[in-house]
């Protein structure tokens, strides 16, 4: 359950799993509880639920070999539904790099199409606060992508709630790798704390394009792109509603990350998964940030409820438009508290933690 929600299963298999729970009760509600964030069903019932999911997901891995090109792997990263993250040595350039994987015994046909959007995407964009990949490449018919090793931690690492000043300090950081995405004609589709990762200096930087769309680069009429992906706790209400992907429903992703960052927790949100529930009535989405985090700038809160609007004609037009907000903003003195938790982060040496 945990791996569907964070996106991590592959693409068969997700597929799979969503078909299943259209036709077992038992199992959507499981579904749907989680994803509202209502607490899900305990004891036995949960128990077996839980091994019913287990046992539609395949448990078996294809195994690499420790040289892949001029790419030595030295260890594991991280593993997700795409695949395996693993340190590895360039052995031509004398650098470390992280070396992305389909580890799958059959990789499905959406899957190695994702590691070619990727490729494609980052490609494109270009831009300090968006991972740099080095190179694409195939072994034993199996896709891999060479990016940057990145040393640090990723957002959903970090001990909860931050100072708000510090999730300012990340949000003017996102917002500027979302914006050189959309301006590259790149939607992301998968914003979440887990595909973001801080460098040890402080930046930090977007990852994971497996899901992203090419649009038109013309921000100012901007085009959708059909089709529910990403991970279902963190997608855009008109998603549900069968609504095209667009660089608002981005928006929204990304404001309810920096809510969680601030809170320590996500907002309880219009319709997330309506259809499954049966429910008539949308949510409504509740926790005003001036409430549940003390302290934080009026302007910053505001800006994250306005991405947070349930109607995408209300929130920013564009990623540019939050990013001249959040940048006047974070033109502000450090607090003592932003001080600290900037003091802890760099003062700490984390291992690389790449998510797929």
């Amino acid at each position: 359950m945990v791996s569907l929600l964070e996106g991590r299963l592959e693409m068969g298999a997700r597929v799979h799993l969503h078909h299943h729970a259209a036709e077992c009760p038992a199992c959507r509600a499981l579904l749907v509880a989680a994803v509202r964030s209502d607490g899900v069903p305990s004891g036995t019932a949960l128990e077996n639920q839980e091994a019913t999911w287990r046992g539609l997901v395949p448990g078996e891995s294809w195994k690499p070999p420790t040289q892949l090109d001029e790419f030595r792997l030295v260890r594991l990263l991280g593993r997700g539904g795409m695949g395996a993250v693993y340190l590895a040595h360039d052995t031509s350039l004398d650098r470390l790099v992280a070396l992305k994987l389909s580890v799958a015994l059959q990789p499905d046909t959406r899957t190695v199409a994702s590691f070619a959007v990727e490729a494609r995407a980052i490609a494109r964009i270009k831009h300090p606060n968006v991972v740099t990949v080095f190179r694409a490449g195939e072994v034993q018919g199996r896709p891999y992508l060479v990016y940057e090793y990145v040393e640090g931690k990723s957002l959903a690492e970090l001990r909860l709630p931050l100072p708000w000043r510090y999730v300012l300090d990340i949000a003017v950081g996102l917002a500027r790798g979302l914006r050189a995405a959309h301006q590259r004609g790149v939607l992301h589709r998968d914003l979440k704390p887990g595909n973001a990762i801080l460098d040890t200096d402080g930046t930090v930087k977007l990852l994971d394009f497996g899901l992203a769309a090419f649009v038109e680069a013309d921000l100012l009429t901007p085009r959708g792109v059909s089709g529910v992906v990403g991970t279902p706790r963190y997608l855009a209400p008109e998603l549900w509603s069968g609504a095209e992907a667009t660089p608002q429903s981005d928006l929204y992703a990304l404001g309810l990350l920096l809510y969680e960052l601030c809170t320590g927790t996500l907002p309880r949100t219009p319709g997330p998964l309506s259809r499954l529930s049966g429910a008539t009535e949308p949510l409504g989405w509740s926790g005003a940030l001036l409430e549940r985090a003390p302290g934080i700038d009026p302007e910053f809160a505001q800006a994250i409820e306005r991405c947070l609007a349930e109607d995408p004609l209300q929130r920013f037009v564009r990623a540019e438009a939050l990013c001249g907000v959040l940048e006047r903003l974070g033109g502000g003195p450090v607090d003592a508290a932003f001080a600290a938790a900037r003091s802890e982060h760099g003062a700490r040496t984390w291992g690389a933690h790449h998510t797929l």
